[in-house]
Parts: C-alpha cells; sequence; structure tokens
C-alpha cells in the first residue's frame, strides 16, 4: 500500500474516533444537572395536553387522553369516552368509573404527583432515592420515605433535553401503575371547572 493511500486512511480513522468522541462529550451531563433541568422542564410546561397508555400491576393497559393546567390539576380520561375518569386535584385523587357513577376521592398530598405538573413542583421536597441514565433515558425516584418504596413514583425522561415520557406510582397499598405519555402539546386556556367531576 502506498504512503499516501496509509496517510488517508489513518486521517479518515482519526477523524472517525475524533467525530466519536466529540457527539459522546457533547451529550455527557451529570446525573444530578440531568435532574435538575428535568425539575425546570416540569417547572415550565405549563398547560398541555395529550396522550396516555396505562399499565397496571395484572398487566391490564388502558388508553385515553389527559390535560394538565400547569397549577397541578391533571384530568385522565379514559377511552372510550365517559368510562373512567380520573382527576389529579389538591392533594386528591377523585375517580368516576360510570358516566352516572359515584366519586371515590383519595388523599395524596404526600405524593410527588399530586404537585407534579405546577410551580409548586421541587425535587427539594422529596427523597431523590436514585437517578439512573441508561442511554437517552433517564429515571429519577422520588419518595416520601427513605426505606419505604411505598407512595414513591419514577420519572423518566429522555436524556440529555429532558422531556416526560413515563411514571411509574407506587401507592400507599404498594400497588404500582405506569402510565406511559405521549404527543404532550401546550394550549392557551382550561377553565378550572375542566378539573372538577360531576
Amino acid at each position: 500500500m502506498k504512503y499516501q493511500e496509509k496517510k488517508v486512511i489513518f486521517l479518515i480513522f482519526f477523524a472517525l474516533i475524533s467525530f466519536s468522541a466529540f457527539g459522546q462529550d457533547s451529550k455527557s451531563l451529570p446525573a444530578s444537572k440531568w435532574a435538575q433541568s428535568f425539575e425546570n422542564y416540569l417547572f415550565n410546561l405549563g398547560s398541555v395536553s395529550g396522550k396516555f397508555t396505562q399499565l397496571d400491576k395484572y398487566g391490564k393497559v388502558l388508553k385515553g387522553n389527559f390535560w394538565s393546567n400547569g397549577k397541578g390539576s391533571i384530568k385522565f380520561s379514559y377511552i372510550p369516552q365517559s368510562e373512567l375518569i380520573i382527576v389529579i386535584k389538591d392533594g386528591l385523587i377523585s375517580v368516576k368509573e360510570f358516566d352516572e357513577g359515584p366519586i371515590s376521592q383519595y388523599s395524596i398530598k404526600d405524593s410527588p404527583i399530586s404537585s407534579l405538573f405546577s410551580k409548586d413542583f421541587s425535587l427539594k421536597k422529596f427523597l431523590i432515592n436514585e437517578i439512573v441514565i441508561q442511554g437517552n433515558i433517564g429515571t429519577i425516584e422520588l419518595r416520601t420515605k427513605k426505606n419505604s418504596s411505598r407512595n414513591s413514583v419514577f420519572l423518566t425522561g429522555d436524556y440529555p433535553n429532558p422531556q416526560l415520557r413515563q411514571w411509574k406510582l407506587i401507592d400507599t397499598q404498594n400497588n404500582e401503575t405506569t402510565v406511559f405519555f405521549s404527543k404532550i402539546e401546550k394550549f392557551n386556556f382550561l377553565d378550572e371547572n375542566f378539573f372538577t367531576i360531576n
């Protein structure tokens, strides 16, 4: 092989290594910094709507639409319409299973999801049990008690530029529910009455 050919191959090889290293450096972000940027993302999200897919501990899959007013109120409307509605508001989860059915309410004041989509959300209010970065995905586990996974939530988003992808909630009964979010879009305004179940 001629000297010039060897030189060209070496330069191409060196350029590929440099480009790869540059890509890794530009993407690397300490886990704690990413968690802070995720907090900022949620803080500034404002009023949004989107779609969700829910998976419970039995493997049952439900789908629907959700809305948040950016003030801590979140509404989940399951498909088919009017079969099940869940509203998170003022530290309570309100559940209505049928159009004419009764409304059940449960306190979630100690849970991270009670303020997740609001200006009141702060990582400092909860115990960060773990931050895991795997490829393009990061997950933060927030707990209310250090030695108990009950009443905790796992928030998962894109890395290094956070965008909410899912949450996994472990309630006070140690039941696990995972909600996958998609097509999150901002909107201008929804009346507060929209987040009231009648």
